[in-house]
Order: C-alpha cells, then sequence, then structure tokens
C-alpha cells in the first residue's frame, strides 16, 4: 500500500517532452497540479495543409501560452543536446509521445529517472501504434502505462497501469479521449508517489512482449482479400489519419465510415466487387460483406452513401 505522505517538491525541476496533440493533456495537467515544467522539448515546427503553412506543434502552443521555455529539435541523440538537458539540471523527465529515442546520456540526467506515457497494457503492444493495433484486432480492453525509461523500447520497469474498455463501435478518436482522460490522471498521481519514494516498479515480462508497426499513408490501403470484420476494424482503427482508401474506377475513394452487411445475400462476387443496392454501397470481401456507409472521392466533400449515390448515379453498378 502506498504511504500518504506528502513530497518536498521545493526543488522539483520537470523537463517535458512531447510533440502531437495527445501530448497537450498530460503537459496541461501537470501545470494544473503545480508541477509546471521547467522547459518543453518538442520536435520542429513543420507545414500543414494544402498550403503546407509552417504550424508550431500542439505541445510548443500550449508550452508558449503559460510562458515555459521551448526547446525543437530533429535529432535529440547529439553530444550537444545532452549537454542542453543536462545543464538545465532537470530531476525528473515526463515523456509523452515525443516521436524520438531518448539516448542513454538523456536518460541518466534526472535523479528521479525518466517516466513515459505509453498507451497499452506493456509489455503487450510496443511501439508506435498501440490504440490503432488494439483496434486492428479487435481488443476488448487496452490501457495506460506509467513506465520509467531505459535504452529499450518500451521496456523499462512500470511504475502503473490502468485498463480501458474497449466499446464494440469504438474509433481511435474516441479511444484517445478514454485513453487521455484515465492516462493524466494516472501520470499525476505517478508523479505524487514516486516523488514520495511510495511507489513499487515493476519489470515487465519480455517474454509476453509484442510490437506494432510506424503507421504510412500505405497502411491505409484497403485490401479486399480481408474479412469484412477486419476491414470494418481498419476503418475506425485508421481514420483521420492515415485514413482508408480503395481506388475504384480510376478515382482515390477515402472510406470514412463502414458497417457490416448481416442479410443473407444471394450474390456470390468476386471479393474487391462494389456495387450499389437501393441506398446501399456494398464491398465485397474475401469473407463476408461490408457496407460503405461514408466516403470521399477525391477533391470533393465527404459524403453520405445516398448523398454520394445522387451525385455519381453511375460510379457503382447496380447488384
Amino acid at each position: 500500500m502506498i504511504e500518504h505522505r506528502q513530497p518536498d517538491i521545493k526543488n522539483l525541476r520537470i523537463i517535458f517532452f512531447g510533440t502531437p496533440e495527445f501530448a497537450v493533456p498530460f503537459l496541461e495537467a501537470l501545470i494544473h497540479v503545480g508541477h509546471t515544467p521547467i522547459a518543453v522539448i518538442t520536435q520542429p515546427d513543420r507545414p500543414v495543409g494544402r498550403k503546407h503553412i509552417i504550424e508550431e506543434t500542439p505541445v510548443k502552443k500550449i508550452a508558449r501560452a503559460h510562458t515555459i521555455p521551448v526547446l525543437q529539435t530533429e535529432k535529440i541523440n547529439t553530444p550537444l543536446w545532452i549537454e542542453k538537458i543536462s545543464s538545465l539540471k532537470p530531476n525528473l523527465i515526463v515523456v509523452v509521445a515525443f516521436g524520438q529515442i531518448i539516448p542513454q546520456g538523456i536518460l541518466d540526467i534526472p535523479s528521479y529517472g525518466c517516466i513515459n506515457v505509453h498507451p497499452s497494457l506493456l509489455p503487450k503492444y510496443r511501439g508506435a501504434s498501440p490504440l490503432q493495433e488494439a483496434l486492428l484486432r479487435g481488443d476488448t480492453e487496452t490501457g495506460v502505462t506509467i513506465m520509467h525509461m531505459d535504452a529499450n523500447m518500451d521496456h523499462g520497469p512500470i511504475l502503473a497501469q490502468k485498463k480501458i474498455h474497449i466499446s464494440p463501435q469504438e474509433t481511435i478518436e474516441t479511444l484517445r479521449k478514454k485513453t487521455t482522460t484515465i492516462g493524466v490522471t494516472l501520470l499525476t498521481e505517478t508523479v505524487q508517489a514516486l516523488l514520495a519514494k511510495t511507489i513499487p516498479s515493476i519489470i515487465q515480462d519480455d517474454s509476453q512482449a509484442t510490437y506494432t508497426r510506424l503507421l504510412t499513408r500505405e497502411s491505409g490501403k484497403i485490401d479486399w482479400v480481408g474479412s469484412a470484420e477486419y476491414i470494418e476494424r481498419q476503418v475506425r482503427a485508421l481514420n483521420p489519419w492515415p485514413g482508408t482508401w480503395i481506388v475504384h474506377e480510376g478515382k482515390r475513394l477515402k472510406i470514412l465510415k463502414t458497417s457490416l452487411y448481416k442479410k443473407t445475400d444471394t450474390s456470390h462476387l468476386p471479393q474487391g466487387s462494389i456495387g450499389k443496392k437501393g441506398e446501399l454501397i456494398l464491398a465485397w470481401c474475401k469473407t463476408g460483406i461490408v457496407i460503405l456507409e461514408e466516403i470521399q472521392i477525391e477533391g470533393k466533400k465527404p459524403m453520405k452513401a445516398s448523398e454520394f449515390l445522387r451525385g455519381y448515379p453511375h460510379f457503382f453498378p447496380h447488384i
């Protein structure tokens, strides 16, 4: 049982490493409980949108709003940056979706170590896309892990863990919201217990480890050789990024929402066949049929199937 005594935080010096929107609530939570970082390290600003306008990272925007010094780098693993971090004299580093491997030279600096928020129940789903992987595999639960970092990816001792239920129609966006809601509380509680030196750590069982891939735009290409159940999960897991898509009649179509066609159908069309039946757009998979409920043709806005069929009545054949 954790003893409840107030840690001495007068000399607490936190550096926060993070980049995307996912990391923002965790930075805000630290600020809210009085653990405002002395500095934020984030990736460089990058061009976004069709006009390629340079935009600050989400974490940088929040840091600047709270007048927290911001440092940005494309490559943290250099002697210069190790020395720069050391000169700030942090005694705790918090890492949330930074996007780079933290070198051992930085991990060795803070007396309380470096802790990382990872959205899975480690050692399951180490790597870059744990929430997407949980959805792709049809898992019924995932979780958040707070771990002490070491030189290997998502490998260090576990400090705290909490499970999250995955509902049947969960999307990556709703699952991220669940993760941050639970994760921010878990992080602040873990920091308090860590400072009080009242939290145990558990070595991960490497024999149970699984790994996830780095997603690219090609990861969202739908291959009808899969089952209807898998493709429906793929659409929920990979939208809005990298997005799920097909090429049909020479046009790129984003597939934004699907469901399973559960009625008995006498048509046995080859996998990859797509056609309209009333106001439905149906796609044949290796096993089963999916309903394409919302799609977007290149250069146009997203449309529900019925709206698409009115605007493009001859795009799909009758079946």
